[in-house]
C-alpha cells in the first residue's frame, strides 16, 4: 500500500497538483524507503529530457500504458474515473478532469518505466537501462526547499536550498565522483579502494569516509568546507600544486573569483585568499553551526545585510533589494528557526530600524 501511495503522490507532484500536506507525505515515504531515491533520480532524467504528454494523444498513451501494466500482472485503477467521462478543454469545468487525467497518466508512465528499469525478469529492462545509462543524474533544489539523497554506494547527501548535485554513469566503478553547486552535507561510506571526490567551481575535495559540509554557491564571496569527522584533502583549483588536509572541526574558506566585465575589470593575477578556522559549535544543539541548516535553522554570524540577503533569498524563496548603503553594510548575528520572511525582517528591524515593502516575492528594504 505504501508503494501505491508513493507513486500517486509522486505523480501529483510532477503534475503540479500536490498539496503541501501531500508533498510532506511524499518526503516522509522517501525517508522511510531510501532505496526508492535512485529510482526517482532516473525518472527525473526521463522527465527532464522530453515532455511525457502530447495533448492530442493523451488518452491513447494512458490506455496503452495501463494495458502494459496489466499485461505484467499489475492491477491499476484510479477509482471511478472513466475515459468516457473525460473531454479535453483549455479551461472551464473540464479542467479538473484533464488534471486528473494528467496525474493518472504520469503515474502509469512512472510505474511502467520503473518496471522497465528495475524488474530483472522483464525483457524491456535492457533497453530502458541502456537509455538511462547515457544520462547524467542531476538532483536540484529550488529556493525555499531542501532534500536528502542516497547515492548508489549508500552515501547520503543533504542539499540546501538553491543547490544542484550531479553524477554520471561511472559513479562507483573505480571512483565515486559528484559535482556540487550550492550547499550540501555529506555522510560518505568508507571505501578505501574507491575515493569519493566532490568537484565545485573553486575547490575539489577527496574523501575516503567522513562527514562534512560544503558551501559552494557561485554567487557567494567564498567557498567553505567544514569537516565534522574523518579526514579530507582539498585542492584549490587556482593553486593546483597545493593540497590542504583538514582535521575534524576545521573549516577551510577560499575566496571566490569576483565576476565582472573584462573591459572594466583588470585581470586579477593574485592568488585567492585561503584561511583555515575552527568549526563553531552551537551550545544548545551540540552541533556545528555550519550544519544547522539541516535542522531548519539559518545561521548568520558577523555578516553584512547585503551578504545575509543572499542567504535569505535562497532560504525564503524571495528577491531582496536594499535601497540604503548604510543598511547594506550593517552586520548581524542571528539564528532563524521556522520564521516566515515577515517575522524574520521584523526581528532584524528591532536591532537596526528599517522599513520594507513586499510585492509578491519581491522585497524592498529602506530607511
Amino acid at each position: 500500500m505504501q508503494q501505491e501511495k508513493f507513486w500517486i503522490l509522486l505523480s501529483k507532484k510532477y503534475a503540479k497538483e500536490a498539496t503541501s500536506q501531500e508533498l510532506s507525505e511524499l518526503e516522509a515515504l522517501i525517508r522511510q524507503h531510501p532505496e526508492w531515491q535512485y529510482a526517482i533520480q532516473n525518472l527525473e532524467v526521463l522527465w527532464e529530457q522530453k515532455p511525457l504528454f502530447d495533448l492530442n494523444k493523451e488518452e491513447d498513451a494512458y490506455l496503452s500504458h495501463i494495458n502494459k501494466l496489466r499485461d505484467n500482472g499489475i492491477p491499476f485503477e484510479f477509482g471511478d474515473t472513466h475515459f468516457s467521462d473525460l473531454r479535453y478543454s483549455s479551461g472551464g469545468k473540464n479542467t479538473r478532469h484533464f488534471r486528473w487525467l494528467a496525474v493518472s497518466g504520469i503515474a502509469a508512465l512512472f510505474i511502467f518505466f520503473f518496471l522497465l528499469i528495475f524488474n530483472t525478469g522483464k525483457k524491456a529492462k535492457t533497453d530502458a537501462g541502456a537509455a538511462l545509462a547515457k544520462n547524467i543524474n542531476e538532483i536540484s533544489t529550488k529556493h525555499g526547499s531542501k532534500t536528502t539523497i542516497q547515492l548508489p554506494d549508500g552515501s547520503r547527501v543533504w542539499l540546501n536550498a538553491g543547490s544542484k548535485l550531479t553524477y554520471n554513469k561511472e559513479f562507483g566503478n573505480k571512483i565515486r565522483e559528484v559535482a556540487l553547486s550550492g550547499e550540501g552535507y555529506f555522510e560518505v561510506i568508507k571505501m578505501e579502494d574507491k575515493p569519493f571526490i566532490i568537484r565545485t567551481k573553486a575547490v575539489d575535495i577527496k574523501v575516503l569516509g567522513t562527514t562534512f559540509n560544503v558551501k559552494a554557491y557561485p554567487e557567494d564571496k567564498t567557498t567553505e568546507t567544514s569537516l565534522i569527522t574523518g579526514k579530507i584533502e582539498v585542492s584549490v583549483k587556482s593553486r593546483p600544486s597545493d593540497k590542504i588536509t583538514l582535521k575534524p572541526n576545521e573549516k577551510l574558506v577560499v575566496e571566490n573569483e569576483t565576476p565582472g566585465p573584462a573591459e572594466i575589470k583588470p585581470r586579477n593575477t593574485s592568488q585567492p585568499v585561503i584561511a583555515i578556522s575552527t568549526v563553531r559549535y552551537n551550545p544548545d544543539e551540540g552541533l556545528a553551526e555550519e550544519t544547522l541548516w539541516r535542522m531548519n535553522k539559518l545561521v548568520i554570524r558577523s555578516e553584512t545585510f547585503k551578504d545575509m540577503a543572499l542567504k535569505m533569498e535562497r532560504w525564503f524563496d524571495v528577491s531582496i533589494e536594499i535601497k540604503d548603503k548604510y543598511l547594506e553594510q550593517k552586520e548581524f548575528n542571528v539564528i532563524f528557526e521556522d520564521e516566515t520572511i515577515e517575522t524574520a525582517l521584523e526581528a532584524l528591524s528591532l536591532n537596526t530600524p528599517f522599513k520594507y515593502e513586499r510585492k509578491g516575492k519581491k522585497i524592498i528594504i529602506y530607511r
